[in-house]
């Protein structure tokens, strides 16, 4: 069974998390990537891999913020330099999370249209994924559920509440992987999502006697520069798109 990540996986909403960390960041509440310093939006872009749960977001726009007026360029930040920023706060992660929510939910509220606007789904996944209604599969994300529902609809995917395993009320991609293991026992799982953090994270909780999940890196996401090699160091192929819709029409691990 193929369980998908969103953001990076099914649809490109960098823009959208670039805004949203921003506005949560200021307490501002701008609708447009126009309107911020360029130099900003680069090097919170080009860190953006980095980000595992959403709400360290908040943390990246703030160096962010510190730092974009550097004239050499964007900045990448190394995994030591990241953790270590991230660690120097005293607002939980929850709070943090909640904070990105609330800063969405009321974007969406304030202009819907323009906050779909800030999406692209990614093709030809999710043209087949449309076309091909009956491949079964669930969605695990550390995105929030209204979030991801108003996109699938949007976009045309047809997909039901039930099917969307969300970051909502804190829950993490473990304790959701833990729900999809439980709902539909005896099953063999592909997952696959463009972050490294989520897959070493998921297979030190749950692969560490039976391997159950097969753990993808997908090479179109927010990866890092060194995050195709590492992925294959640890034994995680590295897919393309083309690749993931050969997958679906096995319907069988790899």
């Amino acid at each position: 069974m193929l369980i998908f990540d969103f953001d990076g996986v099914l649809v490109n909403s960098l823009d959208e998390v670039t805004l949203t960390a921003y506005n949560t960041a200021t307490g501002k509440q701008v609708t447009s990537l126009a309107d911020l310093p360029k130099a900003l939006v680069e090097l919170f872009q080009h860190n953006r891999f980095h980000v595992q749960p959403i709400g360290d977001a908040i943390l990246l726009m703030n160096w962010c913020l510190n730092n974009y007026r550097n004239k050499s360029g964007p900045t990448l930040l190394n995994s030591h330099e990241y953790e270590a920023l991230i660690s120097g706060t005293t607002v939980s992660i929850a709070d943090r999370t909640f904070q990105v929510y609330e800063t969405r939910s009321q974007f969406i509220a304030r202009d819907p249209e323009r906050w779909l606007a800030l999406h692209r789904p990614y093709q030809p996944l999710w043209g087949e994924l449309i076309r091909r209604p009956e491949y079964a599969f669930v969605i695990l994300t550390n995105k929030n559920r209204d979030a991801i529902l108003r996109l699938c609809q949007h976009f045309g995917l047809g997909i039901e509440a039930v099917d969307v395993y969300s970051g909502d009320h804190g829950k993490s991609k473990v304790e959701n992987m833990q729900q999809i293991q439980k709902r539909f026992a005896g099953y063999l799982f592909n997952f696959i999502d463009d972050s490294i953090k989520n897959l070493r994270e998921l297979e030190n909780s749950l692969n560490t006697e039976k391997k159950r999940i097969k753990l993808l890196l997908a090479s179109w996401g927010y990866i890092g520069p060194r995050d195709k090699r590492i992925a294959k160091n640890y034994g995680y192929p590295v897919l393309t798109q083309k690749d993931l819709i050969a997958l679906l029409h096995t319907d069988r691990p790899i």
